[in-house]
């Protein structure tokens, strides 16, 4: 009599929150490739997934992804898909980093039996630092209520030392400081909570032929004993 063997095989899926990626995005998935004999009987798994550019939506080759927390992480190929192996059922973090692009991690990845395996990573480019003036058509304006003022050193208020700190200030499309330096200082002990202060600030974006533009801005923090007497 003929024996028919049935050898029953699974992948798992991966269920995942992507609060980091700022933006939606359709990615076809990559064909899962079965899993090898070890692998299925040690009740382990792939994850397969791909890594883009957030812009142009090109994949990013010799990118690395890294599952936290393990020693799993792979690199992509030139057309940005990875494949990480023999990864134990969980949640886990995933982590992709790409030379001149801003890291990404993906939260509460859930890998259990399924079909579609896939973690799928679209990454910002670094942020290049605006030239020192950019003309524009409308320059930053701080928003009211998130423009907090530095705290008044301790040992500055016992030495009764005043001054004023000028501040420039990166402030990128979204408004948000993205870096502080300081430009000019009366007393150094005033500078870093001055660019504590400055890095809390919110703007509205400048604005170039309707689109929002990094920029520089620069803004004096003054430091005066009856003006900070309570903070």
């Amino acid at each position: 009599m003929r024996k028919l063997f049935l050898i029953s095989t699974f992948v798992c899926t991966a269920l995942f929150a992507q609060d980091t990626l700022s933006t939606a995005f359709r990615v076809e998935p990559v064909p899962s490739q079965p899993l090898l004999a070890e692998e299925q009987q040690n009740g382990k798994c792939s994850i397969i997934g791909s890594v883009i550019d957030q812009s142009t939506r090109e994949p990013i080759g010799n990118a690395k992804i890294t599952v936290l927390g393990t020693k799993f992480r792979a690199t992509t190929s030139v057309d940005g898909q990875y494949t990480i192996s023999t990864t134990n059922e969980g949640v886990f973090q995933l982590k992709a980093e790409a030379e001149g692009y801003e890291p990404q991690i993906m939260n509460n990845v859930y890998f259990g039996e399924g079909k579609k395996p896939g973690g799928f990573f679209t990454l910002q480019k670094t942020s290049q630092e605006p030239a020192d003036f950019v003309q524009v058509e409308k320059m930053p304006q701080f928003i009211p209520g998130d423009n907090p003022a530095p705290s008044y050193p301790e040992e500055a208020r016992k030495q009764k030392i005043e001054g004023m700190v000028w501040v420039k200030i990166w402030v990128d499309k979204k408004g948000s400081a993205h870096k502080a330096v300081v430009l000019k200082s009366d007393a150094e002990i005033f500078n870093q909570p001055s660019i504590d202060a400055a890095m809390k600030w919110k703007f509205s974006p400048a604005i170039l032929k309707g689109e929002p533009v990094d920029v520089w801005v620069s803004i004096p923090f003054k430091f005066k004993l009856d003006i900070h007497k309570n903070k």
